[in-house]
């Protein structure tokens, strides 16, 4: 229980600092909006989604895979928190407190998640608002929860070590572009037909790929095991193997006693 209201507490803190300060709010709240809009409106009526072409079909594929990139814009700002942390000595501190070790980086983790969740909702409103509907059932509205819950945990420990390693916010968010980058040549924002054959055949094999796939497919009310298996075993590798990796740099910085 000790251990738990440390988290709690902790938790407490990084969420303050995230819902408090503009520029996260802007980038992470705001931008994913703006660019859904853009997307849809500007975009939306010339991309064949293999149903057709025009801003409703669009708007209908796009949403799940806006939600994706605006958790993956919000993954920047915790790599920033927890290298503002490192940097300024809180960590430090944290480490010569009698506060259990796992509570000190999960509390970001949590923070994160919980953040990234606050903004998924934010763009689904909107989407809801200039007419998305998606045809969910119950089942399929938990597994799409989970899925983007396991989404937000695997992007965040993505960042761990990295915002660990890192001298400066620089080299702490850098990581994010890669996301960024994942995101644009999957199938979240468009259909992998049109693509070049190099790009196609990358974003038939990345994993954002299936996450999106999913996604859209759990947020239509289908359920396509092969999908989801996919993409729960690429978010379980990213999962364990970043949060070993994680581990490990925060031992070299903090336990070599």
């Amino acid at each position: 229980m000790k251990s738990l209201k440390q988290l709690v507490t902790l938790t407490q803190r990084v969420s303050r600092l995230n819902l408090t300060d503009a520029d996260t709010l802007i980038t992470v709240f705001v931008m994913p909006i703006m660019l859904l809009l853009f997307f849809v409106y500007v975009f939306g009526g010339n991309i064949d989604t293999g149903s057709g072409h025009n801003t409703q079909l669009y708007l209908n594929y796009a949403v799940p895979g806006f939600m994706l990139f605006t958790m993956v814009s919000a993954s920047a700002y915790t790599g920033m928190r927890i290298n503002n942390d490192k940097v300024s000595g809180m960590l430090d501190r944290l480490n010569t407190l009698p506060i259990k070790r796992w509570a000190i980086l999960n509390a970001h983790v949590v923070a994160s998640v919980i953040f990234m969740l606050l903004s998924e909702i934010t763009l689904l409103v909107t989407a809801l608002l200039i007419g998305y509907r998606p045809t969910i059932t119950l089942t399929t509205t938990v597994l799409a929860f989970a899925l983007m819950v396991s989404f937000g945990v695997a992007i965040t420990i993505i960042a761990l070590p990295f915002s660990l390693r890192a001298n400066g916010t620089a080299g702490a968010t850098g990581f994010s572009y890669l996301l960024i980058m994942l995101v644009m040549t999957s199938s979240a924002l468009m259909p992998t037909t049109g693509m070049a054959k190099p790009v196609r055949l990358f974003a038939q094999r990345q994993p954002f790929t299936p996450i999106a796939n999913a996604s859209r497919q759990l947020l239509n009310g289908v359920i396509n095991q092969q999908t989801l298996a996919t993409s729960t075993i690429w978010l379980i590798l990213l999962i364990v193997g970043l949060g070993l990796l994680a581990k490990y740099r925060y031992r070299q910085l903090y336990l070599k006693a």
